[in-house]
């Protein structure tokens, strides 16, 4: 247990990230994550040992130490998980982790702020193959007026009266790789 958050992957959820024209932003995450070794020991197994499936319920309360407003263990090394943040400009952010993350936040040399998706590192997808994750997420980017979208890769984008811009994407895999550069108000 001692990477736990390093090895957690999301399964169902939405994301949400809200960029203010000032480069500050917020962002939420509403829906379950998966204890990726559990879950590869049950696939292989079909079933999960009883012993670590006991030690799984610890972590809700390190999930809720980390700030997360609901953190729920639902057996079979899945965790309902609720959780909202907000920084300051500047300021980077992986959720939930570096090396596992849905989605990355990060603050550019030229002023602009990277958001990137789900792309974990190299072995993930190969470690969820053969799995029981059904991956089906979304992820939200929505922009307050002043700021510039330089490039993304979005699905689908919407305007709506209070933001210049929302921009959806739908991650079914641990590959997938939405990405956009904002570049916030000067």
């Amino acid at each position: 247990m001692r990477n736990f958050f390093r090895t957690l992957a999301p399964e169902q959820f939405v994301a949400s990230v809200s960029i203010r024209a000032n480069g500050s932003y917020s962002y939420s995450y509403h829906g379950t994550l998966i204890f990726v070794p559990a879950l590869i020991q049950a696939s292989r197994a079909g079933f999960l040992d009883l012993e670590l499936d006991a030690r799984l319920k610890d972590p809700t309360a390190q999930l809720r130490q980390e700030g997360f407003e609901k953190a729920d263990y639902l057996g079979r090394g899945r965790y309902a998980v609720v959780l909202q943040r907000s920084r300051a400009g500047g300021e980077p952010s992986y959720f939930p982790s570096r090396e596992m993350p849905v989605f990355s936040i990060r603050p550019q040399s030229n002023g602009a702020i990277m958001i990137a998706g789900s792309r974990p590192d190299a072995t993930a997808p190969c470690q969820l193959a053969g799995t029981e994750a059904e991956i089906d997420g979304r992820l939200i980017v929505t922009l307050e007026r002043g700021a510039t979208v330089l490039n993304h890769n979005a699905e689908n984008k919407l305007s709506t009266l209070d933001h210049f811009g929302e921009y959806h994407w739908r991650i079914r895999s641990p590959d997938a790789d939405p990405f956009m550069t904002v570049l916030p108000a000067k």
